[in-house]
């Protein structure tokens, strides 16, 4: 099963059991202690480290969880290779008043300095309020 498959049955799960959404922070945990199981037993670690972003009742959050299960929150992440050239990026520039355009250009342009070219982006957003996900659509030349 991949991860994904099973956020989705542990959101479903809450939602059957307690007749409300999963808040993002217990879907974190449960993510955070779904990787940790893996490197309890003999079996290989999953390899890859996670972004979760989500909107609930107290609003929007992000969490870095790792392979280990080590989960952080936090305002951005960036995570891969070049992730310290990125992160200082978005360190720098990151502000709680961004407006939308402004946060999706500080992405690419956190993106364009770890890669060191300017990135092709596919772009979602999850906005306060709504309880959806938005895949932006790709425009050539941003």
């Amino acid at each position: 099963m991949q991860l994904i498959d099973t956020l989705r049955l542990e959101a479903q799960k809450h939602k059957l059991t307690y007749e409300s959404p999963i808040d993002t922070d217990s879907l974190a945990k449960h993510l955070s202690t779904y990787l940790h199981n893996y490197t309890t037993y003999a079996v290989r670690p999953q390899a890859a480290s996670i972004i979760l972003a989500g909107a609930d009742e107290t609003g929007v959050q992000m969490y870095q969880v790792d392979p280990s299960g080590t989960f952080f929150r936090g305002s951005g992440f960036a995570i891969g290779q070049a992730a310290d050239m990125a992160l200082d990026v978005v360190t720098k520039e990151y502000s709680a008043d961004l407006t939308q355009q402004q946060a999706i250009d500080l992405s690419k342009k956190a993106i364009e300095k770890a890669l060191g070219e300017k990135p092709i982006v596919e772009t979602g957003i999850v906005l306060s309020g709504e309880n959806t996900f938005h895949k932006i659509p790709f425009e050539k030349g941003n």
